[in-house]
């Protein structure tokens, strides 16, 4: 880039959340084009593991899926980029060439206040690895913490408690949407076909998708339905001691005072 000119990186987000920039648009434009995510993971020099955890969060933020894979395993099946996903896609490069000529603006030299306080708005990340888009269903008001209900799809709700005073200060109502985040070393697993008998508000029956070992940790990716994954860290033990391999049935629990909210 030569001196003096500015260049726009945009990346489209909800507070709190990944953003969705322009290597997992491209990404997307690759499963497209190809039909498979391992392809698409070839042909723009991602692993097949980055590409998956890519479009996993691209999936949990949006209200349906982006990317639907079909049966096939690590180097089989096929996946199709939904209405939803081509919508992303297009909605991207019309914000994206808006932001170039703001950017060119304030390169020339022109009245750029505006374009500055987008480009001010744009760009938070987490660490969090479990980002979900879910919609206020019911507020349990207390005089020190509140539970909220948060619908996550037809058949998963979260709880989470915060304070009232954080509940007056981000002005939370029903019907609003937020993001909940959840750390993936807070996500306990279990297995059994009965609901765990745990103090955990939160417990969501799954099935193993994905399962990743470490020396001392494993990673593991539950399928929770409706194009929605949730994350677990836990140990190498832990995982093999409840024999968790990819088909698996099991349960992610974890407590509603670990579930952080964020709006936009």
């Amino acid at each position: 880039m030569s001196e003096g000119k500015i260049e726009a990186v945009l990346a489209l987000r909800g507070a709190g959340r990944s953003p969705v920039g322009h290597d997992r648009i491209q990404l997307l434009e690759a499963v497209a084009s190809t039909g498979s995510i391992t392809k698409a993971a070839q042909a723009i020099g991602l692993s097949y593991k980055a590409a998956w955890d890519a479009i996993n969060a691209i999936n949990n933020l949006l209200p349906r899926p982006a990317v639907t894979a079909q049966t096939g395993g690590r180097h089989g099946g096929g996946a199709v980029v939904t209405e939803d996903g081509q919508a992303l896609i297009t909605a991207f490069h019309l914000i994206e060439d808006r932001l170039a000529r703001a950017a060119a603006l304030i390169t020339s030299g022109g009245d750029a206040a505006d374009s500055l306080s987008l480009l001010r708005s744009l760009g938070m990340k987490t660490s969090a690895r479990n980002a979900f888009r879910c919609t206020v269903t019911e507020i349990r008001d207390g005089s020190v913490n509140c539970e909220l209900i948060l619908r996550l799809t037809d058949s998963v709700n979260l709880a989470a408690v915060i304070t009232a005073e954080s509940l007056r200060d981000l002005d939370i109502l029903p019907g609003q949407e937020v993001t909940a985040l959840v750390k993936a070393p807070f996500v306990m697993l279990a297995t059994g076909e009965s609901v765990p008998q745990v103090s955990a508000r939160n417990r969501i029956p799954g099935t193993v998708a994905h399962r990743a070992d470490g020396p001392v940790s494993s990673e593991i990716i539950l399928d929770i339905g409706d194009g929605k994954t949730i994350i677990a860290t836990i140990t190498k033990d832990g995982a093999d001691e409840l024999a968790l391999s990819v088909g698996t049935p099991a349960w992610a629990l974890f407590k509603a005072s670990h579930v952080i909210i964020a709006i936009d």
